[in-house]
């Protein structure tokens, strides 16, 4: 085990405080970090780039869901050292892996170092250690250089870790590292960085779009449902010639109530109805917002030049309306449907009466 006295400092601190202090930090989330990571990685794996690799996880869980990438790049970079908190996911073959102790403070930062002969470039994001719900919105105090005096200054950091932790694959790290020295980007390839960078960027926006897309798609399906269950919660039958029947079940609220009022009036105004009746035998509270739907509908019915017959009112409900100082004194009701539909018939000049023998 490494010696704690000896043990390596915060990387981020060092190159922000010590080596460059005017590079200037930015805050970014754990997903962007893996997005510029993606980005500088796959500027390897497209174009075949010999290169060394440096890349720090905080745990060896967050590596374990980049392995099949690394697993790529081994194919391609001459040395690969992963720093990582616990046991690595997978036994090491042209990687050098590094297993942090609990206390190192490598384990709070997420960092990639590439050397290659065309450009070199380090990621950095020490971690905020604020509470998120999702991983991916964990955020982190980032730096990104592509500065060869800083990337060497930081190498000076790392290949000491590697010989206090790994001093067996120590001196082939460093035979790598002599091969790729720092090198500031050529334009060629700092054209193909910043085309990686927006692409990723475009490729964010569009999946954004995407799910936004299939957001409002779902918004509009849910809404459609919604319709058709307060159709089917609230029917509008027609029984006779110009007689309609409004039965009501259940408990309502005042969504379901504003529903309810304009799919009536809608079927009112279809049919051109002379009288609808309202049974409320079914529902078992009727609260102030509520009777206030009800009395907008039976005015808005009346402006249409229909009579509204309201059914059903229990003891219990009459009492509540009562209370709330709601006035039914000027509306047309009766305590049965079976009543209802008499005196709706008696409306439109029809009558139910046995059929006569012959």
């Amino acid at each position: 085990m490494p010696n704690p006295s000896n043990r390596l400092p915060s990387l981020y601190y060092a190159i922000r405080e010590i080596v460059a202090p005017d590079v200037e930090p930015f805050m970014a989330t754990k997903t962007t970090l893996v997005d510029l990571s993606h980005t500088l990685e796959d500027c390897i794996l497209r174009n075949k780039l010999p290169s060394v690799i440096f890349t720090g996880f905080q745990e060896s869980s967050h590596w374990r869901a980049e392995t099949q990438r690394y697993l790529q790049l081994e194919n391609i970079a001459s040395a690969i050292c992963i720093f990582a908190g616990g046991t690595p996911p997978v036994p090491e073959e042209r990687h050098i892996a590094v297993t942090l102790e609990p206390s190192d403070p490598l384990r709070q930062e997420w960092f990639l170092l590439v050397l290659t002969e065309w450009f070199c470039a380090l990621l950095c994001g020490l971690d905020n250690q604020l509470p998120v719900t999702e991983e991916g919105d964990r955020s982190f105090e980032t730096l990104l250089t592509f500065q060869p005096e800083v990337i060497e200054k930081a190498l000076d950091f790392l290949i000491p870790a590697v010989h206090r932790y790994r001093p067996d694959r120590a001196t082939e790290l460093e035979r790598a590292h002599q091969r790729f020295p720092p090198r500031a980007p050529t334009g060629p390839f700092f054209t193909k960085i910043v085309i990686e960078i927006v692409s990723h960027m475009q490729r964010r926006n569009d999946r954004q779009r995407q799910l936004l897309r299939e957001l409002q798609t779902l918004y509009e399906q849910q809404q459609t449902l919604e319709d058709t269950i307060a159709q089917l919660a609230a029917p509008v039958v027609p029984l006779f010639e110009g007689v309609l029947l409004l039965p009501l079940i259940g408990n309502i609220d005042s969504r379901r109530a504003q529903q309810v009022m304009e799919h009536l009036l809608t079927s009112i105004a279809e049919r051109a109805a002379d009288v609808v009746i309202i049974d409320i035998t079914g529902v078992p509270l009727v609260d102030s917002a509520v009777a206030n739907y009800l009395l907008q509908t039976i005015r808005a019915a009346r402006l249409l030049g229909t009579q509204v017959i309201v059914t059903g009112i229990r003891a219990a409900i009459a009492q509540t309306m009562i209370n709330l100082g709601i006035d039914l004194g000027s509306i047309m009701t009766r305590n049965t449907l079976r009543e209802g539909i008499a005196a709706a018939l008696a409306v439109v000049g029809s009558e139910i009466r046995p059929k006569t023998s012959i």
